[in-house]
């Protein structure tokens, strides 16, 4: 007769537990390789001026394609430089002096988005050094609430910092737990299969 599914983990339970306890623990020791880093978190208003043809819902909608926008500039190698010249206590030593390898360094290093059918931007900056995180974040704020006109093209543009940079307390990446959840799950299902494919399943 053909196992059912939990005769057929009891049966090869041993074999599976093994399996999934070396899959958390491979994960574990990959991400105990992989540096840690804090993150500073702040928030931005993109404001667009209203005008008697212009109204509120219209004016909204056009920060938060602006707000898009301001996050694909923010990513770039230019934008990166502006950061660097910004605030002095930034170490520049952190990012390669190859390019291909600098623009990949600043597009782990920082994440911006805008909440939909808002015009709040939220940047994110990932550093091994909470220092250096909050450092990095208030130099990206000082840029976009200067320069937003500049690279919007539109003088009805303006940004404010509504929410000043906070570094977290402890390391947010890698998100050890999770990966070693994920490397759990993955050993049983790989265990599972494994024995699945020794066969044979009937019992005896």
């Amino acid at each position: 007769m053909m196992y059912t599914l939990p005769g057929f983990l009891h049966r090869h339970r041993r074999r599976i537990v093994w399996i999934t306890i070396a899959g958390g623990a491979v994960a574990l020791v990959l991400s105990l390789a992989t540096p840690l880093r804090y993150r500073a978190t702040m928030r931005l208003l993109i404001i667009q001026a209203t005008s008697p043809t212009l109204d509120a819902f219209t004016a909204v909608k056009s920060s938060e394609k602006v707000g898009r926008n301001l996050s694909r500039i923010l990513a770039s190698s230019s934008f990166l430089d502006r950061v660097l010249l910004a605030n002095p206590k930034i170490d520049a030593s952190t990012f390669p002096r190859d390019e291909r390898r600098r623009r990949k360094a600043w597009a782990r290093m920082v994440e911006a988005s805008v909440a939909p059918e808002t015009s709040v931007m939220d940047i994110h900056v990932f550093h091994p050094r909470s220092s250096q995180a909050l450092s990095i974040a208030e130099a990206v704020g000082g840029v976009l609430t200067r320069d937003a006109r500049e690279y919007t093209g539109s003088y009805d543009i303006s940004v404010k910092v509504i929410d000043p940079p906070l570094a977290s307390r402890f390391p947010v990446r890698p998100n050890i737990p999770l990966n070693v959840l994920l490397g759990l799950i993955l050993g049983a299902l790989i265990g599972t299969a494994f024995e699945y494919l020794r066969g044979p399943h009937r019992d005896s």
